[in-house]
């Protein structure tokens, strides 16, 4: 058996040209962006872009309630301060993502709970969500990975029986459908990023909710801990602002605003939102086609009637079968002309291995709250071990998708994932 001699080894590689930026910018950015400019000079830091944005977003989601954040961890941040914990709570969640899903948990003083993957659709697992519930529990919060969503059902079924609120991180899901359903809108409050993602503002974030007093609780937070007074509804109006301030300084809250230009740009994105994720379920039904039963190489699972949104698209590399790691077949790829294809996520390592979890570096020498006031420690994470995340997570690479695809772009893709597997699995 032979194999085409591989970029990486000198051979000619599958693509030599550059593909098109992550995301198209266009007239649409402008005539907003000018909006606001020519509204500066009475009406600036005013927000009204940033209702526009907030109310587009309430309503493509069907959603009473959107919150405008300055990122995707100050959204969740506001979503876990929204569900209000005691200091010392814990809040079951996983270690597979970037540290802003839980940067908001330890900053309330709560405690991260990390639970298992599910190793098919490498989303975190019911089973041991549930194992890991305690009469601490105050929330579950679950992340729909790399734009695949989670068991909603078993979820939600767990949240009823124990009854914890659920928090949906969306960060990597935009527009991703659970049985037909938008994530976001199955739990009781959801954030999401925007910085990067397939709608960006650059950075921003955004919260939505039904629950009038988890949105109350959430715009208060964001306005430096203001008591909001649902009466005062003359003052705002629009969906996300509907509530007056009745009283400032009424609890520990944060200042994290969107600015109108940035909801500038999402106003213009918000409209090609349907095309761009269309584009990379379009560029991941090729890869699938391509790439399924490759030796060694294993995709992450879509369940039946879901459909994932493809933040990125996520690998698995079983090295005895395909021989080769994760990292040499990332940069295999790129060599071959695929700059969005990447090793093992988050460096392979669950959260609870870094050094803000491993050595307890949170304020000053206290280690608080993995270890109370009292110096009793709450938490080890240094003992914890979740064997499908140790095993698998270290093997799971990603490719990085862009608006941009075009079919040919994702054929390129396909082309080089698969000249460097059947060149590794040859020997």
């Amino acid at each position: 058996m032979t194999s085409e001699k591989l970029a990486i080894h000198g051979g000619a590689p599958v693509r030599a040209k550059p593909f098109e930026p992550m995301w198209v910018f266009g007239e649409e950015e402008r005539m907003h962006l000018m909006e606001v400019m020519d509204r500066a000079p009475n009406e600036w830091r005013k927000r009204f872009k940033v209702n526009e944005f907030a109310n587009a977003f309430a309503e493509r989601h069907g959603v009473e309630y959107a919150i405008p954040a300055d990122s995707g961890n100050g959204a969740v941040h506001t979503a876990v301060a929204a569900v209000n914990p005691n200091p010392g709570d814990e809040i079951v969640t996983t270690p597979v993502s970037d540290v802003g899903t839980v940067l908001g948990i330890i900053a309330q003083n709560a405690i991260p709970v990390f639970a298992d993957m599910d190793p098919d659709t490498f989303n975190i697992s019911p089973a041991d969500v549930e194992s890991k519930i305690t009469e601490r529990t105050r929330a579950i919060l679950i992340v729909h990975l790399f734009g695949n969503p989670c068991d909603m059902d078993e979820i939600m079924d767990i949240s009823r029986r124990y009854g914890v609120p659920v928090i949906e991180d969306a960060s990597q899901a935009h527009l991703a459908e659970y049985k037909g359903r938008l994530v976001g809108t199955i739990g009781d409050i959801a954030a999401y990023s925007l910085g990067g993602k397939t709608l960006t503002t650059d950075q921003g974030g955004m919260v939505i909710t039904n629950d009038s007093e988890l949105a109350r609780r959430a715009v208060g937070f964001t306005r430096k801990g203001s008591e909001m007074d649902e009466t005062m509804t003359e003052m705002l109006g629009p969906t996300s602002y509907r509530w007056g301030s009745a009283r400032g300084y009424a609890f520990l809250g944060t200042h994290s605003p969107m600015t109108d230009l940035e909801a500038a740009v999402g106003m213009a994105q918000i409209g090609r939102w349907d095309d761009a994720t269309s584009a990379r379920r379009r560029a991941a039904e090729i890869l699938d086609e391509a790439l399924y039963e490759l030796p060694g190489i294993h995709l992450q699972e879509i369940r039946p009637g879901n459909r994932s949104s493809y933040y990125v698209y996520g690998y698995r590399i079983d090295e005895d079968e395909a021989g080769v790691s994760t990292e040499q077949f990332a940069q295999a790829v790129k060599a071959e002309g695929i700059p969005d294809c990447n090793g093992a996520y988050i460096r392979g390592m669950p959260l609870y291995k870094y050094p803000l979890f491993a050595e307890e570096r949170t304020y000053g020498d206290s280690r608080y709250p993995f270890v109370d006031e009292r110096g009793a420690r709450r938490v080890d994470y240094g003992s914890l071990r979740l064997p499908n995340i140790e095993h698998y997570l270290p093997t799971t690479g990603t490719v990085l998708f862009r608006n941009t695809y075009t079919e040919e772009d994702a054929n390129d893709i396909a082309a080089a994932m698969r000249k460097v597997a059947l060149h590794y699995a040859a020997g």
